[in-house]
């Protein structure tokens, strides 16, 4: 597959910042370093891909003695802890760089602690962090935001779409999701895409990262009065990741002679979470009431991180079905022409089509099941930076009557 080197989004605050399409990590990462001087670089890497693969070896190799530190695992959700430690090892080395390979976690982690090196005194606390947020909306003050001096380097394992979004995510102490940046301030310097890389990832880690592409597509477009240009990328976004996951479990199960088709399914997903990305961030419309709720059933209930997409996406578009009925038939229509499906509803579309995924639909089958849980969950969902503003759901009754649904 041809690598590509494009404008990460079309935006007049990312005229720098670039991704690189079908990248190989190994040629890209040390190129882009030279070409930036970089003379001191912290890895922040995947445990799990660093203990049962040589990627995280092959790059120390490359890169040779510039590599100055390495932090080996983010907690889920990431934990305020996590970010207040790559802040302090970005100080300690005077990193120039990071070079981030995970999971959104990890991105999530790497983005705040450049940007929160920037913009708090080095070593800062929890309640600094605090600070800084907006405690009704659950983000940062723009005003109070400084531009990274750090460059950061994005390699995504997953299709969770992080590494598009200048805004971040972290959990404080309470479990309580907050996020950190904007639309203009804390984006990365280079995401590469790298199929191989992203090959390395689990199944039961990669395809309901897939489902939360799925879920930005499918919120996006499912806004009242989404239209023109950002219709036409989520519906574009959501066939690519349909058929890019379909691909990869079929690929899957082929083994070695199925390896060229499983790194196309990868690309293809890749490729429609950017789209999904695009229509949020550079056209403006937002993600729902999934995206709220998901949120805080991750770092309140410690349901995995795309997981929440797959229990939750249903029983909301079930719950808005007569809010943008044009829309949920143009969705359906998708989902039925890429599987091959007659599903009368796009609501029953998506529950079959995570459990064709072998995915769970139901709070019951991940373990939430505890009433004070739940509730909890419902209350911080209307404090969540998706559910708060311009509100959808007024009360936690509401929210409730939701993930009733889904137990």
């Amino acid at each position: 597959m041809e690598s590509k080197r494009v404008q990460q989004l079309p935006t007049p605050s990312r005229t720098s910042n670039y991704a690189i399409i079908n990248s190989r990590i190994l040629f890209d990462i040390p190129a882009e370093l030279a070409s930036w001087s970089s003379q001191s670089v912290l890895i922040v890497a995947s445990t799990a891909l660093n203990s049962n693969h040589s990627t995280i070896r092959d790059l120390k190799a490359k890169l040779g003695p510039i590599v100055k530190d390495e932090k080996l695992g983010v907690g889920s959700h990431t934990p305020y802890a996590d970010v207040i430690d790559i802040s302090r090892r970005i100080h300690a080395i005077n990193a120039d760089t990071v070079i981030c390979i995970g999971s959104c976690s990890y991105s999530d982690a790497c983005k705040t602690a450049c940007l929160l090196s920037a913009s708090l005194p080095t070593p800062f606390t929890e309640a600094d962090m605090e600070a800084l947020v907006d405690q009704e909306k659950g983000i940062t003050r723009p005003e109070k935001l400084q531009p990274p001096r750090t460059k950061l380097i994005l390699v995504p394992t997953t299709l969770s779409a992080s590494e598009w979004n200048a805004v971040s995510s972290a959990t404080n102490s309470r479990g309580k999701k907050q996020h950190f940046g904007s639309l203009d301030v804390g984006a990365p310097d280079l995401i590469c895409l790298d199929p191989d890389v992203a090959a390395t990832t689990p199944e039961a880690v990669w395809l309901p990262s897939g489902v939360r592409g799925v879920d930005h597509c499918v919120e996006v477009r499912c806004n009242v009065g989404c239209t023109g240009a950002a219709a036409e990328l989520t519906e574009r976004g959501l066939r690519e990741l349909l058929s890019g996951l379909s691909t990869y479990k079929s690929a899957k199960k082929q083994g070695e002679p199925g390896r060229e088709r499983l790194l196309e399914g990868i690309a293809s997903c890749q490729l429609g979470v950017r789209d999904a990305m695009t229509a949020m961030l550079v056209h403006g419309w937002r993600v729902g009431i999934s995206h709220s709720i998901g949120h805080q059933l991750g770092s309140v209930a410690g349901v995995m991180h795309g997981v929440t997409s797959c229990i939750m996406l249903a029983p909301v578009l079930k719950y808005t079905e007569t809010w943008n009925p044009e829309a949920q038939k143009i969705l359906l229509d998708i989902f039925n022409d890429v599987l091959g499906w007659k599903e009368k509803t796009l609501g029953e579309a998506m529950r079959e089509f995570v459990k064709m995924l072998g995915l769970p639909t139901t709070l019951s089958e991940v373990g939430v099941t505890d009433q004070k849980t739940i509730e909890m969950v419902a209350k911080y969902t209307l404090t969540d930076v998706w559910g708060s503003g311009k509100r959808v759901l007024n009360s936690k009754e509401e929210v409730m009557e939701i993930l009733n649904m889904a137990r």
